[in-house]
Order: C-alpha cells, then structure tokens, then sequence
C-alpha cells in the first residue's frame, strides 16, 4: 500500500481524530505519520484533512463502508439536541430531526456515508450517542419493537 501524509500537514489532528482504527500518531502541530500495517484503507483521513495532506493510489472521494464499521445510535432520552454531534461530522451523516415526540434530537440520516470515525461520539457530553455496528443495531431495534 502506498499511502503517506506529505509535507503539506499542517499538524491539525483531524485525521487522527476521523481514522476508526487509530493507525495515525502526531500531535498538534506536527506532521503525522499512518502506521500501515494497521490502517484499513478506509480514506476516513483523507476525506477530513482540510490541506489534502493524505495521499497514495487508495484515497477516494467516498470512503466504501464495511459491513463491521459501527454507525452512531442516538438514546433520545439523552439527546439534548446541542448540535455538537451534526457539526463535528466530517460526512454529514448526521442531522437534528424535527417533528413528533423527540424534535430536536441528533438521527444518522445517511448511513452509507457514515466513515465510524466517533467524532459525534466523543464530542457527546451526554453520551446519548453510542457506536454499534450494523447488525447489532438491527437486533436492538428488533428487540425495541
């Protein structure tokens, strides 16, 4: 695989914070380095990196999702409707619904371009946003029902 971040990183840590599987180190203002024997391919990096700093043959303009990558379920019991999650998201997968018993509430409306970076995750203060893979997710509605 030949993927590598170039001197154009600018040391934002976006990338480190959108890659799903934790293969990139760097600090704040430092270039970053992908370890590429753990990383997926998955173009997460490259679709958040506000420089285009992230290249190689692989890099995509959409990422493809893997059947075992997690997407965010929202416990609108929790769910403040602060925004935080929708703004932080690098694909827009994300939006606040309005209408019936929980308007103003954060729902994953695309699924399909959801990268599992856990951004929304992370930046809940409430923790209403939980990351569950697909099949799972479909057992617990199942079971909800």
């Amino acid at each position: 695989m030949a993927h590598f971040i170039t001197e154009k990183c600018i040391g934002c840590t976006a990338c480190v914070l959108a890659c799903p599987v934790d293969c990139i180190s760097g600090t704040w203002k430092e270039r970053h380095v992908i370890d590429r024997g753990r990383c997926i391919d998955c173009s997460a990096c490259a679709a958040v990196c506000p420089v285009d700093a992230i290249t190689g043959w692989w890099v995509r303009e959409r990422v493809v999702r893997r059947p075992d990558w997690p997407v965010p379920v929202v416990n609108p019991e929790h769910c403040t409707g602060c925004d935080f999650c929708v703004q932080i998201c690098p694909t827009g997968c994300l939006e606040l619904i309005g209408g019936g018993q929980f308007e103003g509430i954060a729902q994953l409306v695309r699924e399909a371009d959801c990268i599992s970076c856990r951004q929304c995750e992370e930046v809940c203060a409430k923790g209403a946003i939980t990351m569950v893979v697909l099949g799972e997710k479909k057992q617990r509605e199942a079971g909800a029902a």
